[in-house]
């Protein structure tokens, strides 16, 4: 797995906020006709979690995949179309869960605490953001941290993507 650096992560998020909404609108419409398998969970099944605890920090959630989505799209390239089959996808969702339950503490917050193997920058990022988005809202503080676990398992999956169903993107 490749991590990706303070600056990669800093330039791709800089410059997917200096898209017009009309922008944003095409690239995100682009990536989940390209990948419906991914579009399905990360935009329709994983905010649903959230959804029960707090509706706006659902909507942090899906604004921060679409970060997320941008970086890995703007440094590591672009995926192939249908590369991820929903059966590859649920599969890995169910390792990448056995994986975090495995190896991870959680914080103070209830947030993830794992720091190998993990993208370092793009989860600081994350993190700043569902602060922010929580402030001193008790239940967006509270949803806080099934959003930021959600939104780390997104983070590992694509990375997971690109190193095993696309190797020979990562450099």
């Amino acid at each position: 797995m490749r991590i990706l650096s303070r600056a990669e992560v800093f330039n791709a998020i800089q410059h997917a906020k200096s898209l017009t909404e009309e922008q944003a609108s095409v690239f995100l419409s682009q990536f989940c006709q390209q990948q419906p398998a991914i579009e399905q969970m990360v935009f329709a099944g994983l905010p649903l979690a959230i959804e029960t605890q707090n509706r706006q920090m659902s909507h942090v959630f899906m604004d921060i995949c679409f970060d997320i989505i941008y970086v890995y799209t703007q440094v590591l390239g672009e995926l192939p179309q249908n590369v991820v089959t929903p059966q590859w996808l649920h599969h890995k969702m169910a390792e990448l869960e056995e994986e975090v339950k495995a190896q991870t503490q959680v914080d103070a917050n209830g947030q993830i605490d794992l720091k190998n193997n993990a993208q370092i920058e793009l989860l600081e990022y994350i993190g700043l953001v569902i602060e922010d988005a929580a402030g001193k809202s008790k239940a967006r503080q509270e949803a806080g941290g099934i959003t930021y676990n959600l939104l780390f398992l997104v983070t590992r999956l694509f990375d997971s993507i690109y190193e095993e169903l696309i190797p020979d993107t990562v450099h």
